[in-house]
């Protein structure tokens, strides 16, 4: 390979990582924007609540708070898709037992020890001509409002 190959290919990879970088603070000013929403709703809410608390009209039903959970639930919910959009973007992984982010190779958190399973999906081959089934649907589907009920 010769040197213009190599810078060539240099240049290649420098332009791919910037368009990643740029991507992943896109995606990053995407959640900031999001978690700015959470706190108008958490805000909100605490209104609901102290003007109810003031009037005496506490406890409040449920139906008022409804409106800024789900939406709350909605917002964090994507957050999360975001978080694992930039996971796959960067090559990295989160470790389940201390959380520190390692390179998608490591078999060990290097931080705790901890041991990465190591799994193989299986490859489904499709027949030239098939279509994917509704349930192999490429768009994101959003949780529906039931998702987000809250447990009591």
């Amino acid at each position: 390979m010769s040197f213009m190959d190599k810078f060539k290919q240099g240049v290649v990879e420098a332009g791919s990582k910037a368009k990643t970088l740029v991507e992943i603070n896109r995606i990053k000013l995407q959640n900031n924007s999001k978690k700015n929403e959470m706190e108008q709703q958490y805000q909100e809410i605490g209104k609901l609540v102290f003007d109810a608390a003031e009037e005496g009209r506490w406890p409040l039903p449920k139906e008022q708070f409804e409106q800024p959970i789900n939406h709350i639930l909605q917002l964090k919910w994507e957050i999360e898709q975001n978080l694992q959009l930039i996971q796959n973007l960067t090559d990295e992984k989160t470790c389940k037992s201390c959380g520190s982010r390692v390179s998608v190779n490591d078999r060990f958190c290097s931080k705790c020890g901890y041991t990465f399973e190591i799994t193989q999906e299986p490859v489904q081959i499709m027949e030239e001509g098939s279509q994917l089934s509704e349930n192999h649907n490429r768009d994101v589907n959003l949780p529906q409002d039931s998702d987000y009920k809250r447990k009591e």
